[in-house]
């Protein structure tokens, strides 16, 4: 129960306080409504001074879409069309172009100076507005006093996005063309400088290159296993070189028929020995010049087959004329004289193998020996190899991108990249846009009212008055015993009658004039500018 009852003493309280104050403000009631009259009268006039703001507006469609283009596919080197876009609408607003959009519609002569001329381009800024949706509609609108200045802005800004649009298309493709041809010619000239690096490495080390064997371990390896191949068959032709010469060391020359010398011509097997070296010597010479050491080994056992094949035959010749001037070719022995030639084939067979082991073991000596010296190389070689295949590649994907671009801007020079087509060309409607004078109206009668009152409550508190035997009690803290009430006589009664009429008056007076001006604000605010012009 103590709540609500302390509640209702606030409620009373306040609303004391508040009488207490209207009361008192009540005796200022004519400097306020003076204050009223005097701000809205220099508000309104304010107002209908404001210029009218004129707006200006075009609208164009960025037309990105293009059939030779999509038919081209990857051939043409695409372009972000829409990103240039994006980057020239920021470009249109930049100081710099809004500077020559200011002298080119004159609005330069409305700065005096420098730091008037900053400003009016400060203002531009906020006065201009390019915005643009997903479809590629782009507006461009403009707000000034002057209606022919607000169309010859938004004429200029919408001039200076075209061509600004198109030229850095072309720009922007001539700058990369430019690009490719310098990265071009920088990747050919490092391509022949290692060109020349690997051909100069190469005929260096002509001896110690790697070939169609393999690197360095794999021709170790294969010139090992060929010498062991070589041991072995010589192995076995010492075999049967001893067996012959036993079994012919057992045989007796008996009744046998020779009707010739062509079974003393054999040599079958140093005949087809040749024939395969110089098989080996064709196959090496289509890879290396007669310089090489292998080459030259082959051309050294070549010749010493030859001479030995040679004196082989001239010695079985002589053998045979021998036999024929002492004997009797019926006394001779076929099978003994076959066992001699197949000795003298395997005499020459061992004599190749021998000089073929020799080679063999000294290519296995020189492989050893350059064991340091040949891994180095041929892991220099592969380095040159790869520096000079990166290069290359990197040439030759730039060549491939110069040519893209190329094609694009054939494509761009016969097409249009990027097409305009203007939706709403500048246009700024004859009524002006703003200032919005009745709301400004408004707003002066609502600050004017509440300066008057702030006046009026000043005006109490600096000469407070009481109202009642109890507000004395409460200020003061001294208890009232009584109370004598204001009797007013007829002429005073008339007076405050009279002066609660004018006051209603005067109120009524202020709305009619609110009224009036904010129903008349376009043609009294022109009239009125008008008349400050003439009299200026």
């Amino acid at each position: 129960m103590q709540m609500p009852r302390r509640s209702d003493q606030m409620i009373r309280d306040l609303m004391l306080a508040i009488r207490t104050q209207a009361i008192g403000m009540w005796r200022y009631r004519w400097v306020a409504i003076a204050v009223t009259w005097c701000a809205c009268a220099a508000g309104w006039v304010a107002v209908y001074t404001l210029p009218d703001i004129y707006s200006a507006n075009a609208r164009v469609f960025v037309d990105t879409e293009n059939a030779i283009e999509d038919f081209l596919g990857d051939i043409a080197s695409p372009t972000d069309v829409m990103s240039e876009v994006a980057v020239v609408v920021r470009e249109i607003v930049s100081r710099p172009n809004l500077a020559e959009v200011a002298r080119n519609t004159d609005l330069a002569l409305r700065a005096l100076t420098d730091e008037e001329f900053e400003a009016l381009l400060t203002s531009l800024q906020d006065k201009i507005d390019v915005s643009g949706n997903r479809e590629g509609v782009y507006s461009i609108s403009f707000e000034d006093p002057d209606r022919e200045k607000a169309l010859a802005v938004v004429d200029a800004l919408l001039t200076a996005f075209v061509e600004k649009s198109l030229g850095a298309d072309r720009s922007d493709s001539v700058q990369a063309q430019r690009f490719l041809q310098d990265q071009i010619d920088e990747y050919a000239e490092r391509l022949t400088l290692a060109e020349d690096r690997l051909a100069e490495f190469k005929r260096a080390n002509v001896t110690l290159m790697p070939d169609q064997r393999g690197d360095y371990f794999e021709r170790l390896q294969a010139a090992e296993a060929a010498l062991l191949v070589t041991d072995s068959q010589l192995n076995l032709a010492v075999e049967r070189r001893a067996e012959l010469q036993r079994q012919i060391e057992g045989e007796a020359p008996v009744f046998g028929i020779v009707t010739g010398t062509g079974q003393a011509e054999g040599g079958g097997f140093s005949s087809a020995k040749i024939q395969e070296l110089e098989l080996q010597l064709a196959e090496l010479r289509l890879q290396y010049t007669d310089k090489h050491p292998r080459i030259g080994q082959l051309l050294d056992t070549i010749e010493m087959l030859r001479e030995q094949e040679a004196e082989s035959r001239a010695a079985q010749r002589e053998a045979g004329r021998q036999s024929l001037a002492q004997q009797n070719p019926l006394d001779l022995n076929p099978v003994y004289q076959n066992m001699r030639i197949q000795l003298s084939n395997v005499e020459v067979e061992i004599a190749a193998l021998r000089a073929e082991r020799g080679q063999q073991q000294a290519e296995v000596s020189r492989l050893r020996q350059s064991v340091d010296q040949i891994p180095q190389i041929e892991a220099e070689l592969n380095r040159l190899n790869r520096d000079y295949d990166v290069i290359k590649a990197k040439h030759q994907q730039l060549v491939q991108q110069l040519e893209i671009a190329n094609i694009g801007e054939d494509v761009s020079r016969s097409i249009d990249g990027i097409q305009f087509r203007i939706i709403d060309p500048p246009f700024s409607p004859t009524e002006p846009v703003g200032p919005i004078r009745p709301l400004f109206l408004s707003v002066v009668l609502v600050f004017a009212l509440g300066v008057s009152l702030g006046i009026a409550f000043l005006l109490n508190q600096l000469n407070p008055t009481f109202i009642g035997s109890r507000s004395v009690t409460e200020a003061l803290g001294i208890p009232v015993l009584a109370s004598v009430s204001l009797l007013q006589s007829d002429d005073q009664m008339k007076r405050e009658r009279r002066g609660r009429r004018l006051l209603h008056a005067s109120f009524a007076t202020l709305l009619l004039s609110f009224v009036l001006v904010v129903s008349y604000s376009s043609p009294g605010s022109l009239a009125l500018r008008q008349l400050l012009e003439t009299v200026s």
